[in-house]
């Protein structure tokens, strides 16, 4: 049975316990602990400077590799597209810094960008995908050269949109009825799938689809959402593989960062692989700079991937060490029938001139 007395012993014992701690912690331990304690915030603090001087160094590093990049563009770009109009297409979540960034590439390229047009959220809203897929099959009729039989709903639609984009009438060097028709029915209706951001101009030679940044993933993600994020990507793939067989090239400008990035999610798929031409840094300069390179590569033939992230082929298009590609063939202009002259042949049934027998 306890007693006072057991209480009485556990009471000594607690208060000579934190006598001997009061004592030692003053004395002999004092002078370790505060040491120890002093030297851990000396050690944070000089990686912390050592940190702030690294990311300063770091941006002054990024700062002069922009003025650099910025100073050599106009020599580096000059007349790689000279005399090419370049129609330019935005995905949802595009940066207009980035849009702005690049159109301002492609001029000192010495292209002309005809006209812009924004996918909506429509082209991939599952709600309607059965729209589009009965659109997708009234298109075919208006499409030349139509797709493969077994092509996809969106692939079939970023056909019409590049041939919407690019198809010109040799007689009249404008657009083609067709191609007037298919954007018509691509921009208006109750779910466009495109938004006219500046009306073409002229039928363009080539395209530059521009996608968003890199987005980090929801921290909490159903898997309902994930498979959403998946389809939406894989529809946006689609979408440039079908542009990409239109016109005399076509490049996209996207990230790599993760798999669900849409110039990863390209490199990733078998189809798009080898017919769209990327590059990825978007929001960067050198992916700005890169995209007229890339796109006068793809107009000679060479198809790739460039880039920094993984994937990427090359840090910068070959073409940069190569001549520009042939100027454009200008479209025909109807002629009216020419005049003999003097001393040619008349032609059958043509009268005589005056001194032939």
């Amino acid at each position: 049975m306890i007693d006072f007395r057991y209480h009485l012993v556990s009471l000594i014992s607690v208060f000579l316990a934190l006598a001997l701690g009061i004592l030692l912690g003053a004395g002999p331990l004092n002078a370790t602990i505060g040491d120890q304690l002093t030297g851990q915030v000396a050690d944070l603090r000089e990686d912390r400077d050592r940190l702030r001087t690294e990311l300063e160094l770091s941006n002054a590093e990024t700062e002069d590799l922009t003025t650099y990049l910025d100073g050599v563009a106009p020599d580096v770009l000059a007349s790689r597209l000279e005399g090419r109009s370049v129609a330019l297409v935005t995905l949802p979540g595009a940066n207009a810094d980035d849009v702005a960034a690049v159109r301002a590439r492609l001029e000192q390229s010495g292209s002309a960008v005809s006209g812009e047009l924004a996918v909506t959220d429509a082209w991939t809203d599952p709600e309607t995908a059965s729209f589009r897929s009965s659109f997708a099959g009234q298109l075919v009729g208006y499409l030349a050269p139509a797709p493969e039989d077994d092509a996809g709903t969106d692939v079939v639609l970023g056909t019409a949109l590049g041939q919407a984009l690019t198809s010109a009438d040799p007689a009249s060097a404008g657009f083609t009825e067709e191609a007037e028709t298919l954007l018509d029915l691509l921009s208006t209706g109750d779910q466009p799938l495109v938004a006219v951001v500046e009306e073409p101009a002229g039928p363009a030679n080539a395209t530059v689809v521009v996608g968003p940044r890199p987005e980090p993933a929801p921290e909490q993600e159903t898997e309902t959402d994930s498979e959403e994020r998946q389809a939406r990507t894989a529809g946006y793939v689609d979408l440039t593989e079908g542009v990409a067989r239109t016109g005399e090239g076509s490049v996209v400008l996207g990230a790599a960062t993760t798999e669900l990035d849409l110039v990863a999610a390209i490199i990733a798929d078998p189809g798009a692989a080898g017919v769209v031409t990327t590059v990825d840094s978007v929001g960067e300069i050198t992916g700005h700079v890169s995209v007229p390179l890339a796109l006068a590569a793809d107009i000679s033939g060479d198809q790739g991937h460039y880039g920094f992230e993984e994937g990427a082929q090359e840090p910068v298009p070959a073409s940069v060490y190569l001549p520009p590609p042939a100027p454009a063939e200008p479209s025909p202009a109807p002629t009216e029938a020419a005049e003999p002259t003097e001393g040619s042949e008349p032609t059958e049934g043509s009268e005589p001139t005056e001194g032939e027998g």
